[in-house]
Parts: C-alpha cells; structure tokens; sequence
C-alpha cells in the first residue's frame, strides 16, 4: 500500500476536516440506528401523595436556585455580597485579582510539573 505525505498545510486541513465529517456523520447514523423507538411514559413520585398536592408538579428554576443558595451556599452568597458587592470598585478588583492570581499560580504549578515529568 503506497502512502502519500501532504506537504501542503491546506490539502491536509481540508482532508481532516473531511474525515472528521465523515466520523461524525457515521456516528449519528450508528446512534440513530441504535436507539430505542419505544416511547417511555413515567409518572412523577409525589412521595406517595396525590397530585392535587402540588400547584404544579415541576419547580421552577428560581425556586432552585434560591432553594441552593438559602440552603446549601449561605456562606458563599453572604461573603459575596458583604466583600464584592459594596459598591466600591476597589473591593471588587482584590477579590477578582486574587482568583485570578490562584488561577495563575495553579497553572504555573502544572506547568512545572508537567515539565518535570518530561
């Protein structure tokens, strides 16, 4: 079998993105030929009560958030609003630049480490 190099970038592009084309479009051929046609209804679990418990049986988003921030992240949303949320343009630039310094001395880290792995 004889096999050519492409020593023009383009061609190569062009001939990439092709075959990836193709891989895609036979993997959504394979998963729509393999997916199941049955339709499946289920009822919500109201925890053994009737429906006529609930206004409505899905809660809305707002309810979920809320319900996550009062319940779970109280300490998390009280720092964010007393330390960022002051209306000082100071207070929000020390607590932004200190993520970001994390972020970079992270990344640093890794890049050490990935060095030395080398």
């Amino acid at each position: 079998m004889k096999c050519t190099v492409l020593t023009n970038p383009v061609e190569a592009i062009y001939l990439v993105t092709l075959l990836l084309g193709v891989v895609v479009l036979v993997l959504i051929a394979i998963y729509y030929g393999l997916r199941s046609k049955r339709v499946r209804y289920t009822t919500t679990y109201l925890s053994g009560e009737p429906e006529s418990v609930v206004s409505s049986i899905s809660p809305s988003i707002a309810s979920l958030y809320w319900g996550f921030m009062r319940r779970f992240a109280k300490t998390l949303y009280r720092h964010l609003v007393e330390s960022v949320h002051t209306g000082s343009l100071h207070d929000w630039y020390r607590f932004l630049s200190s993520w970001l310094a994390l972020l970079l001395v992270t990344s640093i880290i890794a890049l050490a480490l990935h060095a030395l792995m080398r």
